[in-house]
This record gives structure tokens, C-alpha cells and sequence, in this order.
């Protein structure tokens, strides 16, 4: 990293670029080599999948930890601060250890050759350095989540794992992963490595579980399904308690597609346990009861009830309206949304205005990305009586906690984008309220 540049690790890393040349493992395999591959001391739960792949993530990791594992945990976008992508027994890197190892990394980027017009992008650089740090935190396992894709992320360069986890798959960022459920899959199940378990998520789309039995076949890994049987005690927006495999579980990220995310960790840590991790099941229900997830459903203020969901392509916006319609219907629902360019935002403005008394169209910081907010509420004024127009996610969230009464409900929902800034303008009102 060049030292005479006043940036900060963080600006250093985002000035890479999101992509870098030609999709492949080739640059991140070279990367980690002038690094030692610190990866290949590491042992890992890998993760793919369009949507639960986050939540999924963090109850196995909430798990391990309860279990006495030092568990690292690597995840991606990042909602408030880039640091939450990097944790360690729950705990964000610090800022002193970001910028110490974006330093060696940075120096191993000088000392690699690529081809001609490529370079190390942002998403290589943050995962070699996470490497670096879990190593070097001597962490038990690593709870990895893919960025995009699975069979060129740069995730997919380790050459081991002990559970590979395929959570539910849908059409998303089609542009780079093909344009049939199928073709996505293929690209997703390509994390399933000789020698690993395979997980599949249940309820995945049958094309998809054709395409990810097949891969899991031709690597030689073992299939885990794991039993079927799960019964629902409670599904409210406090959350969830269950019963699975004759053991009762509660968890507190509302929804029930997060019921189907917490059956799908259970697999992958009883799939851990026949590999012979020490995962007892005590451990695992104390882990998922602790386990939370920013930005799903996430509860930040009371009265009025005001609700954040990242959920931003078709398949999670069916999620979020499911819960939607279990959890609030008795409320007054205001709706604050924005979202980007690259996602079916039609089809999630018009199911979510569906169910809104009142919609506020507004624009993410996505960085020229965002939908004009006028295009939105167009749209969301074909299934909505009340829509307003607003510039900013600040002026929208201002008039929908102006407009809602005490019993109402604000959802913010459409773009991990709006999420971070909405975080960002909420923390700071309560500040300011002190």
C-alpha cells in the first residue's frame, strides 16, 4: 500500500475495484502463495447460495462458539462498517490489524504477475487478508461465506473443507452467474470439495438440487440431508421456537424462512459432528438462541415498530413479504424502499407495495447504481394508494417516523445500501435525542 497516499486501509481496499479481469481463481491463487497460503492452515464451513447464506453463517458460528471453538467468520456485504466482515468469537478485526495486514497484503500484490490489464480486485484482497488474521488468531474453523458465485469467488480457493453448505438458490446477478436457476446452481455448487460433506438447503428448487447432487456425486463428497422432521411451537416477531429431530430450539431473527435457515445450520453442524467436531447439542441450542444477524428483520426501535430487512432480489423479497404477512398484519405498515439497477426491482417494488398503507420511494448511496426513486414509486403507486416521492433515504425515514403512529410499523427494505445508511441516521438521531 502506498504509504504517501493519505488513505486509510479501508479507502485503500475500496479503491481496488469490485471487478478486476477475467472471472477466475487465477489471481487470488497467486495472491495467497506470496502469502504462505494461509488458507491451507485454516479449517473451514463453506457457504453458497442466493439468499439465507449471512444468517445461515451466523448461526453456525453462534454454534461453534457456544461449543468452546475460537471461531472466525467471514461474510460479506457489510452493512455498517467494513469491519464486521472479518470477525473472531464474534468480534469485528480492529482497526490497528486491518490496516497492519492490508500492508503485508498489499506488498504481496507488488511482488505477483498477472496478465496483461489485471489486478488485484477489493473482494481478493479483503479474503486474503481474513485469511492472514484467522491464521494468525489460531482460529478452530473459519465459517466462510462466498461473495458471488461460488466456482470463480475468490472464496473458492481453499482446497479443503469440512462441510460445504448450498443454502437456497434464485435467479441473481444473472449478468455474471448465467440465466437459469440451473446454470446458477452449477456455478454455486462448485465450492463442494472431494472428501467434504454437502449440505443442501431443504425447499431448494428442484433444478437446482439436480444440478448440486450431481456435483456433490462427480467430487466424490458426502451427501448430508440430514431428517426432515420440524415442527413450528412459535413464529412471531420476538422470533422462532421449534422442534427438530426431537430437540426444541428458539431463535430470535423473526421470519420463518430463518426456521428454515437454522435447519439447514443444524445439518451442517450435525454433519460436523459425524466428521468428529465436538459440537453437543446443548452447545448448539444456547449458539442459535444467541445468534444475530444485522439488516434481517432487525428490530431498532419499538414505538413505532421500525423493522430493517436486506432482503433485495426476487426470492428474498418473497421471504420478506411471507413475514410480512404472518408477523405485522395487524399493523399499519409504512414502507420506506430503494434499490439498484442490477436487480428485478419491479417485481420486489410491486409485491412489497402490495402491502404497504403507505410507500416512500427513495435513492440508496449505491454509487450511480440506484434506481431513480421517481421510477420507483411509479411502480410501487400501481398497488399502493399512498406513495410519496423522496429524495434521500434521511427524507424518507423523516416522514415515515413523522407520519406512523405508536402502533405502526416502518420496514426499510430493498438495498443492503439503504440498510447501512438507515442504521447510520437512526444511530445518530438517538444520539442526538441523548
Amino acid at each position: 500500500m502506498d504509504t504517501e497516499l493519505p488513505k486509510t486501509a479501508i479507502d485503500y481496499i475500496h479503491s481496488l475495484g469490485r471487478f478486476s479481469g477475467k472471472p477466475g481463481l487465477h489471481r487470488i491463487r497467486a495472491l495467497c502463495a506470496a502469502l504462505g497460503d494461509p488458507q491451507d492452515r485454516l479449517q473451514f464451513v463453506h457457504l453458497a447460495g442466493t439468499n439465507g447464506k449471512g444468517s445461515t453463517a451466523c448461526m453456525i458460528a453462534s454454534a461453534l462458539r457456544a461449543a468452546g471453538l475460537r471461531v472466525g467468520l467471514y461474510t460479506s456485504p457489510y452493512l455498517v462498517q467494513f469491519y464486521e466482515r472479518i470477525r473472531v468469537d464474534g468480534v469485528m478485526i480492529s482497526d490497528a490489524a486491518l490496516t497492519r495486514l492490508a500492508e503485508r497484503v498489499a506488498v504481496a500484490c507488488e511482488s505477483i504477475q498477472l496478465p496483461a490489464g489485471e489486478s488485484i480486485g477489493a473482494f481478493e484482497f479483503t479474503t486474503a487478508l481474513a485469511f492472514l488474521y484467522f491464521v494468525e488468531q489460531q482460529c478452530d474453523i473459519v465459517v466462510l461465506e462466498t461473495g458471488l458465485g461460488g466456482r470463480c469467488d475468490a472464496t473458492n480457493v481453499i482446497r479443503t473443507t469440512e462441510v460445504s453448505v448450498i443454502t437456497p438458490v434464485s435467479l441473481d446477478h444473472m449478468e455474471v452467474l448465467g440465466d437459469t436457476i440451473a446454470e446458477i446452481a452449477g456455478e454455486k455448487a462448485a465450492i463442494i470439495k472431494p472428501g467434504s460433506a454437502a449440505v443442501c438447503a431443504a425447499g431448494q428448487a428442484p433444478e437446482a438440487m439436480v444440478v448440486i447432487r450431481h456435483a456433490c456425486e462427480a467430487s466424490g463428497a458426502v451427501w448430508y440431508t440430514g431428517t426432515q422432521d420440524c415442527r413450528v411451537l412459535r413464529c412471531d416477531i420476538e422470533g422462532s421456537a421449534f422442534v427438530y429431530d426431537g430437540q426444541g430450539y428458539t431463535i430470535a431473527m423473526p421470519g420463518r424462512h430463518q426456521i428454515d435457515n437454522a435447519v439447514t445450520a443444524l445439518r451442517a453442524l450435525s454433519a460436523l459432528r459425524e466428521r468428529g467436531w465436538n459440537v453437543p447439542v446443548e452447545a448448539v441450542v444456547r449458539g442459535l438462541a444467541r445468534a444475530r444477524m444485522p439488516g434481517r428483520l432487525e428490530r431498532l426501535v419499538d414505538q413505532p415498530l421500525v423493522l430493517l430487512d436486506g432482503a433485495h432480489n426476487a426470492a428474498g423479497v418473497d421471504a420478506l413479504c411471507r413475514a410480512v404477512d404472518d408477523l405485522l398484519k395487524m399493523r399499519r405498515l409504512h414502507v420506506v424502499m430503494g434499490m439498484v439497477r442490477d436487480k428485478e426491482y419491479e417485481t420486489c417494488v410491486r409485491e412489497i407495495a402490495r402491502r404497504a398503507d403507505v410507500f416512500y420511494a427513495c435513492a440508496p448511496d449505491a454509487a450511480g447504481r440506484e434506481v431513480d426513486p421517481h421510477i420507483i414509486s411509479a411502480i410501487a403507486a400501481r398497488a399502493c394508494a399512498e406513495v410519496h416521492t423522496c429524495r434521500t433515504a434521511e427524507d424518507a425515514l423523516g416522514q415515515a417516523l413523522t407520519a406512523a403512529g405508536l402502533k405502526d410499523c416502518i420496514l426499510i427494505c430493498g438495498s443492503l445500501y439503504l440498510i447501512g445508511e438507515t442504521e447510520k441516521i437512526l444511530h445518530a438521531r438517538q444520539k442526538t435525542s441523548e
